[in-house]
């Protein structure tokens, strides 16, 4: 392969690049197929090692979580020098000293770790290797986030209290008069405390589906209009116990990772619909695009924004917000909580 075919096109014009400089940013590190094997095993390995410290920092979980990064960076060692490896190189070195404390700071290594996550998308753009090799690259990416908590550990539920007793009945008292129209119920959604993860990729866009507390991110829209829900997905979608209309839509967005995209990215999030006996669902109205776009992301960055529609549902339908980057983003991956809120006349 070349170093200026934009993975196998020779220009910049075909539907799966998604920056018109991409010729600019060629694949330059050679990489054996035993060394991409390596890279992929220890990424793997990287997700649970990474959630099992932060759940329990003790002294073996810090030692197993030393070598693998020790391991990591031998194998970066052995590829040909790059600018996105070399940085890439010196936030691992950074890991590695914090880690070979007996105590290290939790605060510092979650920062490392998602300046460490924003620098490893460069780095796989660079490596000459096959599309669906890249898409897995991306996707392992994307679970690294997940397992990377964003806080300290929810404490425990507190004990119920004791039900009090039951008052007397109170006498029916007359119809009153028929109030005005209200404004609607409002229904709420949030990621909770697994942040959300929207990546732009060569070969699918994948976003994240919103519920309520919760997320499901590595999802993808059918052609760009639809997602059909898999046994291994769940459902994060609620039915509508009567007719309306869906009349608005509200977002905030506050980044979890670090990172310093090509050009501006955008969050957007669309509301998709489905039959009550249909597991398909469909975009439904304009985007809600969160302002504003982000030509760089430091932790703790926010975008928010809120749209009118006119989405008409029946008894039944079932609702589902979906949140990605926008089409004209560059190839990133963000990651973020995000809160939401619709309202249905």
């Amino acid at each position: 392969m070349t170093s200026n075919n934009c993975f196998g096109h020779n220009h910049c014009n075909n539907p799966i690049v998604f920056t018109p400089d991409c010729c600019n940013n060629p694949q330059t590190v050679p990489i054996t197929s035993e060394q991409l094997g390596r890279l992929i095993t220890l990424l793997n390995s990287l997700i649970s090692a990474i959630a099992a410290f932060f759940a329990n920092p003790s002294d073996a979980n810090r030692l197993a979580l030393l070598n693998l990064f020790t391991q990591l960076l031998n194998l970066l060692n052995e590829l040909a020098p790059s600018p996105e490896g070399n940085f890439l190189k010196q936030l691992i070195q950074s890991i590695i000293n914090l880690l070979q404390s007996p105590n290290p700071n939790l605060s510092q290594l979650l920062s490392l770790l998602q300046q460490f996550y924003s620098a490893l998308a460069p780095f796989f753009f660079s490596l000459i290797i096959d599309p669906a090799s890249l898409q897995l690259l991306l996707n392992l990416l994307t679970q690294l986030i997940g397992a990377t908590p964003g806080g300290g550990p929810t404490g425990p539920t507190g004990a119920t209290g004791p039900t009090g007793a039951t008052g007397l009945t109170g006498a029916t008292g007359l119809t009153g008069a028929t109030g005005a129209t209200g404004g609607g119920a409002i229904i709420p959604f949030a990621s909770g405390t697994t942040p959300s993860a929207l990546v732009n990729a060569l070969i699918a866009n994948t976003g994240t589906l919103l519920g309520f507390g919760f997320s499901q991110p590595g999802v993808a829209l059918t052609g760009g209009t639809s997602i059909t829900l898999a046994l291994g997905v769940g459902d994060y979608a609620f039915v509508a116990p009567r007719a309306g209309v869906i009349t608005s839509l509200a977002g905030f967005f506050s980044a979890t990772a670090a990172l310093a995209p090509l050009s501006p990215v955008q969050v957007q999030i669309q509301i998709l619909t489905a039959p009550a006996a249909s597991n398909t669902f469909t975009v439904q109205g304009a985007p809600l695009l969160l302002t504003p776009a982000f030509a760089a992301i430091a932790i703790g960055s926010t975008a928010s924004g809120i749209i009118a529609e006119a989405i008409p549902v029946a008894a039944g339908d079932k609702i589902l917000l979906y949140v990605s980057l926008t089409a004209a983003s560059p190839i990133a991956a963000v990651a973020g909580f995000v809160s939401a809120g619709i309202n249905i006349v």
